[in-house]
């Protein structure tokens, strides 16, 4: 009876833990691929909202005197300058194109006021044109699945509401789909997507720490092993280690190509392409992505099967990280741990986990077991007391124990 008792009284503790969860939300970009009946009707909506965004951007700088003002204010400026209004008033700088939707128009707006901004802010010289890509606001689509989506196109003389299928992964469940953007991409148009799901952990790294969340070091290597991730408790004992393993494969892969470009190289000195050899660099790049994606979705993987709730990843010098990354090669392991990092950070939010960066200054000389010092033979190392093992895990050990020491203070179990 009393064991039933205290079953009873964990599970209502888990239940009111997660109830008073503080909550937060991630938002994430699909990139699905467009099929328009009309392809010509696409580019010529691009060409429409690139012709407003240019009058709005050059009309706003002819008027010095809004670009201090919030972009509400000049949004609505602009619009008493361009709109005739409900009383009658005419408009001093009427839109050449006629009548503009409204949401295509205050995106335009938006635009050029941020372009504005920014460039008085950098104190840099205003640049003459404007690249501006189409974002469909309310208004401008409907129906929107993973499958289809209906468009308010124009296709040179009117709008017209077009039906274009989508060609993607499916959305989640409960994510909650906004405003759409148009991009080209040599002859194909993607609607990049971002997606609104609800972050069910937004404790702050402080809070999780307090409560005793298990935390995940990441280290990095330019070896065959992409990153070793180790696991400790709040007391910063080991509990699990995994390798990401797969970078002397990617080494390879991008060596072929490599050698590939460098063949066809003479080839192609006298074609008139503005991008030679391009379908071998866009192959590295989807090359690199994926293994990126790959990687840190297994890092996020190792973490969620041992309730971490922290990564933390090493945080080097600016000069180091740049000799490394030219000496380790542009299409290295090692590279490629920079797009890891990136990947990481939204795809750990996104389920309730935090990235952390921690500072490695004197961590590979210490034994993470005694603290003695240590000495390195290729990828192992080699205490003074006689401790030995792997090099990168007993450096993912010591990032984790000093990012848990930089939070509280604490007796440690070796």
């Amino acid at each position: 009876m009393t064991v039933a008792l205290l079953k009873y009284y964990e599970r209502n503790q888990q239940k009111s833990q997660t109830k008073f969860m503080k909550t937060g939300y991630s938002i994430r970009t699909w990139r699905m691929r467009l099929v328009c009946p009309e392809p010509i009707w696409l580019a010529r909506t691009e060409e429409y909202f690139q012709n407003v965004v240019e009058f709005y951007y050059h009309l706003l700088r002819q008027h010095e005197e809004l670009w201090n003002s919030s972009l509400f204010d000049i949004q609505r400026s602009l619009e008493l300058l361009t709109l005739a209004g409900r009383d009658g008033r005419q408009p001093t700088n009427p839109l050449p194109m006629g009548k503009v939707p409204v949401y295509l128009r205050r995106a335009a707006i938006n635009k050029a006021s941020a372009t504005v901004k920014s460039t008085q802010e950098l104190q840099s010289g205003f640049p003459e044109k404007l690249e501006a890509k189409v974002t469909f606001f309310k208004g401008m689509y409907s129906d929107l699945t993973d499958r289809s989506i209906c468009l308010k196109l124009w296709n040179g003389e009117k709008w017209i509401w077009t039906d274009c299928n989508l060609k993607g992964r499916p959305f989640p469940q409960d994510g909650q789909l906004m405003s759409p953007t148009l991009v080209k991409e040599g002859r194909r148009y993607l609607l990049n997507i971002p997606v609104k799901q609800e972050n069910s952990d937004a404790r702050t790294a402080k809070e999780r720490m307090a409560e005793g969340t298990n935390l995940c070091s990441v280290r990095f290597t330019n070896t065959d092993t992409f990153a070793v991730c180790c696991i400790l408790d709040e007391q910063g004992k080991q509990l699990a280690v995994h390798t990401c393993r797969g970078g002397d494969a990617y080494r390879h892969r991008c060596k072929l190509l490599e050698t590939r470009i460098q063949k066809s190289r003479p080839n192609t000195v006298g074609d008139n392409s503005p991008q030679p050899n391009r379908k071998y660099y866009m192959h590295l790049k989807n090359l690199s992505e994926h293994y990126a994606h790959q990687v840190s979705r297994e890092i996020l993987n190792f973490c969620k099967e041992n309730q971490a709730g922290i990564i933390v990843l090493p945080d080097y010098d600016q000069n180091f990280t740049r000799m490394a990354m030219i000496k380790s090669g542009n299409f290295s392991p090692l590279h490629l741990s920079s797009k890891i990092r990136t990947n990481l950070q939204y795809k750990a939010w996104a389920e309730g986990i935090l990235v952390l960066e921690t500072r490695t200054d004197g961590l590979k000389d210490k034994c993470a077991i005694c603290g003695g010092k240590v000495r390195r033979k290729g990828n192992e190392f080699l205490c003074e007391n006689g401790h030995q093992g792997n090099r990168f895990l007993n450096d993912a050990r010591n990032l984790g124990r000093k990012c848990q020491d930089s939070f509280f203070r604490g007796s440690r179990t070796k």
